[in-house]
């Protein structure tokens, strides 16, 4: 019997959609990132079809013509013992359920959103040239997909260099927060937060420590600064249970600890409180993903992302926590 041919061949669609980095409206196709983003998904788009051309005769007939041929596998190998008629027609069955598949993920790929914004601006270019567009020249100049990235990682740059320094401006204001971390945690304390109570400790040692603790998620946790360890001369904070004397941590509260401890802006004292308070209904509130209250393995959604949701007047940003289980993030 012959050797069942390929199964299916993938389709570079996944490319084209994770290049998709900007969302294009009719005032971003003035700009480099948006162009570019473009040409790339033609270019990409243009692979596929060059594949898809490779199914007829070729890759979709390949069991009839290795029937027919039985001293001929595909590409001109020697095959000793030829196919059943059973044999040839599953790989054939194969064949076309493979190709058919290709197809339906071209067509998808050639009407969805990331495309179709590309077809009116090109119906809007051919209408705005009285029907002309130039024709081009048959072949790619550039790499567009590599073009996509450099500019991509540009733009990042420029990102973490604002980032950077607006969380500088953000230290120094903390630094001259009259009261120190202590206004903070009272700031804080004054909103109310339904099932979340803090409260400043006083210490022996340098180390400042808050207690906040979760009403309804029965979960304590200790919010301290530790000797040395400073972001640009604002402490960083870290996160430790506060379980009563003789019991263990939880399997729950040691996943919140990490999720807290490995949280990005380790400096940020007022963010860190507003991300405990998130958690304060974790045994009410489902992953976002699955929106399932627990996972396979019966765990709560003990991640949590942020999200800016920018305000009405276009001022400052709320963030808001989102709630995952982390398998869910894995998947």
């Amino acid at each position: 019997m012959t050797a069942a041919p390929s199964q299916d061949v993938k389709l570079p669609t996944a490319n084209i959609r994770e290049s998709s980095v900007v969302s294009p409206d009719d005032d971003a196709w003035d700009t480099e990132m948006q162009l570019v983003s473009s040409l790339a998904k033609l270019q990409q788009l243009e692979g596929v079809i060059h594949q898809l051309r490779t199914l007829l005769p070729g890759r979709l007939l390949e069991p009839l013509m290795t029937a027919a041929n039985p001293g001929i596998a595909a590409g001109g190998r020697q095959q000793g013992v030829s196919s059943s008629p059973r044999a040839v027609f599953e790989q054939l069955k194969q064949c076309v359920e493979s190709g058919t598949r290709e197809v339906a993920e071209f067509q998808a790929l050639w009407r969805s959103p990331e495309m179709r914004s590309v077809w009116d601006r090109v119906d809007a270019q051919i209408r705005g040239n009285g029907g002309q567009l130039l024709q081009p020249t048959g072949m790619w100049e550039e790499d567009y997909d590599v073009l996509l990235e450099e500019l991509v990682r540009e733009e990042q740059g420029k990102q973490a260099e604002r980032r950077s320094v607006e969380e500088e401006a953000e230290r120094s204001k903390i630094q001259a927060t009259e009261g120190g971390w202590r206004a903070i945690v009272e700031g804080f304390a004054q909103r109310n937060v339904p099932g979340v109570r803090v409260q400043t400790q006083t210490s022996k040692t340098e180390e400042a420590s808050v207690l906040v603790a979760l009403v309804k998620a029965g979960m304590v946790f200790r919010v301290h600064t530790v000797e040395g360890l400073e972001s640009h001369g604002v402490p960083e904070w870290r996160i430790a249970s506060k379980a009563a004397p003789g019991q263990p941590v939880t399997k729950l509260e040691g996943a919140v600890m990490q999720c807290l401890n490995s949280r990005p802006r380790q400096w940020d004292l007022l963010q860190l409180l507003e991300m405990i308070s998130s958690y304060s209904d974790i045994k009410q509130t489902p992953c976002l993903k699955c929106n399932k209250l627990t996972d396979t393995a019966a765990q709560l959604p003990a991640l949590r992302k942020p999200k800016l949701i920018p305000s009405a007047d276009g001022q400052q940003s709320t963030t808001i926590w989102e709630a995952y289980h982390p398998s869910c993030v894995a998947e």
